[in-house]
């Protein structure tokens, strides 16, 4: 219920969360980018580099809903796209890649 009511994480539109269900990378972009959103607040200097950064993904386009995100996620380090710099926003992450980006937020947010 924290995340949803901080707009972190949005519930489904039954108001279901699913814990569950598979996560995708640009989901868990769009949760990455929101929180940094909110770390950057402390750190502009910081922030102003991953909301600044373009990067470019062969498989994601800037006018692509998730670019933003994946972006933000990517140059703040993160998330990582593949060895072909692929952002692969349909596929589902990892157990892995879910740890690591959870421990990589602890750090930029100075928890860790």
């Amino acid at each position: 219920m924290s995340v949803a009511r901080a707009g972190i994480m949005e519930p489904f539109a039954n108001h279901a969360f699913q814990p569950r269900a598979v996560v995708r990378r640009a989901e868990l972009a769009q949760v990455a980018a929101r929180l940094l959103t909110r770390i950057g607040a402390r750190s502009a200097g910081t922030a102003r580099a991953w909301e600044n950064a373009r990067l470019v993904f062969p498989d994601l386009a800037p006018t692509h809903l998730a670019y933003p995100a994946a972006s933000i996620a990517v140059a703040a380090g993160v998330m990582k796209t593949r060895a072909d710099n692929t952002f692969q926003p349909s596929r589902p992450i990892t157990g892995a890649e879910a740890v690591e980006a959870a421990a990589k937020l602890e750090s930029l947010a100075g928890l860790k």
